[in-house]
């Protein structure tokens, strides 16, 4: 079993029969079945709508143009061009879409524009948009022709039912040159290098070199009569031809590689699949085998995998050892097995004398080597087998002069000198098989398949005990399978559930454990082996391990195995030049890592998918490494990616990192994740996405996304300039408002000191006056005179305060106003006799009225109420206040004589009171008429 890939339904393909494979610029490989052209990036398979002319898209076979076009070959259904991102499609022959005629199987470029198509065995001239026959006269390309290939010195060349024919192509036109292999069934012919291959039915002829008259030099015939299909060659010149079995569904394909005149053959044995249908070599150096159940992928090399069987069944390999003529011996569950060639025999071939169960081998310097086997002890020659010692050994080592040391399977030690084999005894023996055995600083320590390890000093044939490593001393779950010494002198033991314990043989004391919490993928150590660079390798019930490094902290890996058909658990591992061999339950792994290539290919990275909240759709083409740029609404915020490097080689190794300009400051960790979601804010961002394959090779260039998500009309400058100039209008405004009021009640101010000024200071003069007068006057005159002056006094205490309740910041509602009015009227028109009522309602009593306005309803009310004292000759007054919305409504009313406001001339009173109104911008009302009373009506606006 050879590292074959093999890809199928359930990777994600369409369908398992495929036809044909290729590699296009961007690293894609092109998947053509039965069912459609699927992409394949190395984990993910995507298939490309491509609208068909009848039936569904078979296709038979892909071509890469000299302008890394690709087009696609189909039964039914013609040629389609791929460019651009969009399939064209061509037929043969336009006016009959279902006929067959519509086949084609193989074509070339020739020139810029011209191609060569073979249609269902016919040759055409294609020019990119029309078909026409390539060479009417030749009856043979009508009929038989199998493919086409460009040779030099723009030679064309046909393979047909009847050899080769040859011609030159100049000018548009055709020039028939030559005709040779004739009589032969020709299936195709290749060019590599200065090898020109011809691929007949019954073997492979090679011309070389070509020259300028190719087919002219006797050729080498490969391969014998073995019937062949088809052939392809990588870019290295290794050949790769596909044999014909005769049979459509067989299995047992086989497949040759030629390189350096070497021939190297694949089969099903050795994990080839069955039904070849072609080889695609790519610039990658893979190689792909399209197949009825699937695609498979041949890389490096590096491993082949071979059962071990007897009498039908598996032979389990429990050790391995190289000798001294570098022959591969494996022990078994049944004895000695020999690798002769590419079989595996046992040895002694007559087994006269079996060995049975072979637990380990140990070479000598004289090429010998011993085996310890359930049957005694054997010493095993060049072409011999002899017994050596009579004992049941499990375990081997030798101390520093030589002497054997051997383990018995119920605990029993034995030392063998070369001459005399003694059995020792112990301290508190253990009755358990002994796993392993070490011997160092004169301390033999004895490792046990269940009870841990002893250290026993050796005191004759006694063997004492001077330390143990077991669950009674602190170390648990310590079964040995296996032991080995490296070169610093530490004794590592491989245990069966607890991985590896490393000990130092000059302390005794232990240096490092190392388990699957430190990086080890399995515990049980079956054996180990210790190279001359001091790499530790593993071999565990999962595979292979490999720890480099300082114990302490190890570095560790696993040698990678592709197919799942070769088992996992491993028993042991030899070494042999630059091989290693693994040996397990059903055969041999021959491990080859010098044949491993470095990964040097840049792995392309490209969108597959982006989603906007949620909804799935390619916002972008598939497989596309510019995104462009998209503009999203402040709702669509939920964005996720999903990317691809394109990695065909090991898929599995592939890491990225990606960096969000707008919100990243640097790229982010590296992880085999190839999706990420935002939940993101309104902005500009740049998504970018590196890949880096298993080797350390990273994208030459990101893949990049831009989008922008617009905020909403609220976040928008516009709307903010805007709501900025309204929120400076209102506070200018405001402002404004504050400043009229400021003012306004600066102009109060003055007109209130203007008011105190003329009103109190005429008073205070007339009053000075007046009393200078009376100082002269006669007592009569002097009481009359001093009467005036106590009225002008009264007068002006009550405009004080009036000023003084006007001023006064706890008089501003409703309701003290009215206590005010009410305090006047009760003043004044109890003294002439005159009713009144005021009535407030409750509502209005608490309304704000600031100071002006508050000063000119009281006025007003004032002057009406003076007013009607005098003229109206009233006996009862209602003062009523109510409120409607915003506007405050004051009535008063006399049942007095009233008046002809018609024809009476408007005193300062009245006109007084219109005025104020006015400052007020309120309504001011007078209903009267001769013998129906006054009614005085006052509106004015609350703010």
């Amino acid at each position: 079993m050879m590292p074959f890939k093999n890809y199928g339904i359930k990777d994600g393909l369409g369908s398992n029969n495929v036809q044909a494979v290729i590699r296009d610029g961007r690293g894609l490989l092109w998947v053509g079945t039965d069912f459609g052209v699927s992409w394949f990036d190395g984990k993910r398979f995507y298939q490309p709508e491509i609208k068909t002319n009848i039936g569904q898209l078979y296709v038979k076979g892909f071509y890469q143009d000299k302008n890394h076009t690709i087009w696609i070959l189909t039964f039914f259904n013609g040629i389609y061009k791929y460019q651009n991102g969009q399939f064209s499609n061509y037929l043969v022959d336009t006016l009959l879409k279902d006929a067959i005629t519509n086949s084609v199987s193989d074509m070339v470029q020739v020139s810029a524009t011209q191609y060569v198509v073979i249609n269902q065995n016919a040759a055409y001239l294609f020019n990119g948009k029309k078909f026409a026959v390539f060479d009417p006269e030749n009856t043979i390309l009508k009929t038989k022709a199998n493919a086409v290939t460009l040779l030099p010195h723009e030679t064309i060349a046909f393979s047909t039912d009847d050899g080769v024919f040859l011609y030159r192509y100049n000018n548009h036109r055709v020039v028939n040159i030559a005709h040779v292999l004739p009589g032969k069934q020709v299936n195709k012919t290749l060019l590599s290098g200065d090898h020109l291959w011809a691929l007949i039915n019954n073997g492979l002829y090679l011309f070389k070199p070509p020259g300028a008259a190719p087919f002219t030099d006797q050729p080498i015939n490969y391969l014998g009569k073995t019937p062949l299909k088809d052939i392809t060659a990588d870019r290295s010149g290794t050949l790769w031809v596909i044999a014909d079995n005769g049979s459509f569904w067989s299995q047992a394909d086989t497949v040759y590689k030629i390189k350096n005149d070497a021939i190297t053959q694949y089969t099903p044995r050795n994990g080839l699949p069955g039904n070849i249908q072609q080889i695609y070599c790519d610039n990658e150096g893979l190689v792909w085998f399209p197949n009825r159940k699937g695609i498979s992928m041949l890389g490096d090399e590096y491993y082949e995998f071979s059962t071990i069987a007897s009498n039908g069944y598996n032979k389990p390999v429990a050790t391995l050892l190289i000798d001294g003529q570098h022959r591969l011996w494996s022990g078994t569950v049944d004895g000695l097995m020999l690798k002769k060639e590419e079989k595996y025999e046992f040895f002694p071939p007559d087994a006269k004398q079996p060995l049975g169960y072979v637990s380990w081998m140990n070479g000598n310097k004289d090429g010998s080597f011993l085996c310890g086997a359930a049957n005694g002890v054997f010493k095993i020659g060049r072409l011999s087998v002899q017994k050596y010692l009579d004992i049941n050994s499990t375990a081997f080592c030798t101390d520093s002069t030589g002497t054997e040391w051997h383990g018995g399977i119920t605990g029993q030690v034995w030392k063998f000198d070369g001459k005399t084999l003694s059995q020792f005894t112990i301290d508190k023996p253990i009755n358990e098989m002994i796993t392993g055995l070490a011997y160092a600083n004169g301390r033999l320590w004895i490792g046990y398949r269940d009870k841990g390890i002893r250290v026993c000093k050796i005191a004759g044939n006694h063997l004492v005990k001077v330390n143990e490593f077991s669950a009674s001393t602190g170390y648990p779950d310590m079964r040995i399978r296996c032991r080995v010494e490296d070169k610093k002198g530490n004794l590592i033991w491989g245990t069966r559930t607890n991985g590896v314990f490393v000990f130092s043989a000059q302390t005794g004391l232990l240096v490092a454990h190392i388990n699957t919490q430190n990086g080890l993928n399995a515990n049980w150590t079956k054996s180990l082996y210790c190279d001359t660079d001091g790499s530790l390798y593993l071999s565990t019930n999962n595979g292979v391990n490999i720890i480099t490094g300082d114990f302490k902290r190890p570095r560790i890996k696993q040698i990678k195995l592709d197919d799942n058909n070769i088992d996992r658990e491993t028993n042991c591992i030899v070494k042999d030049g630059s091989i290693f061999y693994v040996g397990t339950n059903e055969g041999i792994l021959k491990w080859k890592p010098g044949n491993i290539r470095k990964d040097t290919v840049s792995p392309p990275v490209y969108f597959t998918q982006i989603s906007i909240q949620g909804q799935k759709k390619f916002a972008v083409a598939p497989y596309t490494a510019d995104g462009g740029e998209i503009t999203l609404p402040y709702d669509q915020h939920f964005i996720s990616i999903e990317f691809a490097g394109v990695s065909l080689k090991n898929p599995e190794l592939v890491r990225y990192h990606y960096l969000l300009n707008g919100q990243d400051n640097e790229w982010g960790p590296l992880t085999d994740r190839n999706d990420v979601a935002y939940n993101l804010k309104p902005g500009s961002y740049t998504f970018k996405v590196e890949a880096e394959n298993g080797d350390g090779i990273w994208s030459r260039r990101p893949a990049v996304f831009h989008f922008i998500i617009r905020p909403p009309f609220w976040q928008t400058w516009w709307f903010i300039i805007l709501i900025t100039v309204i929120i400076v209008i209102s506070a200018y405004g405001a402002y404004r408002y504050k400043l009229s009021k400021i003012l306004a009640l600066e102009l109060l101010r003055n007109k209130i000191s203007t008011d105190l000024h003329d009103d109190i200071g005429s008073t205070l003069s007339s009053i000075s006056i007046l009393s200078d007068i009376a100082a002269r006057e006669k007592e009569q005159k002097s009481k009359k005179i001093l009467g005036e002056i106590s009225e002008r006094s009264h007068q002006l205490m009550e405009k004080m305060d009036d000023i003084v309740w006007s001023i006064s910041s706890k008089n501003d509602t409703v309701g003290n106003l009215f206590i005010r009015i009410q305090q006047f009227a009760s003043s004044v028109l109890e003294a002439k006799d005159i009713e009144y009522d005021v009535q407030v309602p409750e509502k209005i009593k608490e309304f704000k009225l600031d100071m002006q306005k508050r000063q000119h309803i009281y006025l007003i009310l004032k002057e009406a109420i003076n007013n009607l004292i005098k003229y109206s000759g009233c006996s009862s007054v209602s003062i009523n206040a109510d409120c409607a919305g915003e506007m405050l409504k004051i009535e008063v009313a006399d049942n007095g004589g009233g008046f002809d406001i018609g024809k009476t001339r408007l005193g300062n009173g009245l006109n007084n009171m219109q005025k104020r109104t006015d400052l007020m911008r309120g309504k001011l009302e007078i209903k009267t008429a001769p013998g129906s009373g006054t009614i005085i009506i006052l509106s004015v606006q609350i703010e």
